[in-house]
């Protein structure tokens, strides 16, 4: 009788856990996740990166262009690219042409996701979407007051709210990947202020409840 009892209540924590959607007490409301390593990503242009065209790409078995080694390098790094004639194209993985470094790449609605779309399935929206790790579901909100105060448009100041909309190879462990949307944002915004460690609360009450599945209604495919 003991040791069922001792086996439900240990059941019962399990799921709970599990059903905050996190590892760990990680998603309780207001909860302090203390401090965490903070870098940026982009959606890639083709029209910045100079260089001989000479990397495939391939949308299945169909070879659609080449183009520069640099700009190949950016796909893989950001995840996502704008071609010259606009076409947006989203990294999967690399390849081998003809003995030569290629990439396979999945060709994205543009339309649906103008700024790129993430691992989420979510459209990504700059200085709101963010990358983490497993450890937090998709549509997991995350409170960065620091970032709030830095970032400023059109005269008002942010709300400090994000959503974890995507995921990173070297997104591990205690640090966040902030979307930009561009690079010319990331020098307007952040550039010179950019903090390397930031605070961040899960779930905050400063940012409701509702916040995420705002994102899900208007951005999910």
């Amino acid at each position: 009788m003991k040791r069922t009892f001792l086996y439900l209540l240990v059941l019962s924590v399990g799921l709970g856990f599990w059903g905050m959607g996190c590892v760990g007490p990680q998603v309780r409301s207001g909860y302090d996740l203390g401090s965490y390593k903070l870098s940026v990503y982009w959606l890639a242009h083709e029209h910045r990166f100079r260089g001989k065209r000479r990397v495939p790409l391939f949308f299945g078995k169909l070879k659609m262009t080449r183009v520069s080694k640099r700009f190949a390098r950016a796909i893989r790094m950001q995840g996502t690219g704008r071609l010259r004639d606009g076409t947006l194209v989203q990294y999967v993985r690399t390849c081998r042409y003809r003995g030569r470094f290629c990439l396979k790449v999945r060709v994205v609605n543009k339309q649906v996701f103008p700024m790129g779309v993430g691992a989420a399935g979510i459209a990504l929206q700059p200085l709101r979407s963010v990358a983490a790790d497993g450890r937090f579901r998709f549509g997991t909100s995350l409170y960065i007051p620091r970032l709030g105060k830095l970032i400023r448009r059109r005269g008002q100041r942010h709300d400090g709210c994000f959503v974890v909309h995507d995921r990173g190879g070297r997104i591990r462990g205690n640090r966040l990947d902030l979307f930009t949307g561009s690079h010319q944002i990331f020098r307007r915004y952040l550039r010179r202020r950019f903090p390397r460690y930031v605070r961040v609360y899960a779930n905050h009450r400063h940012c409701t409840s509702h916040l995420a599945q705002i994102f899900k209604r208007m951005y999910a495919p």
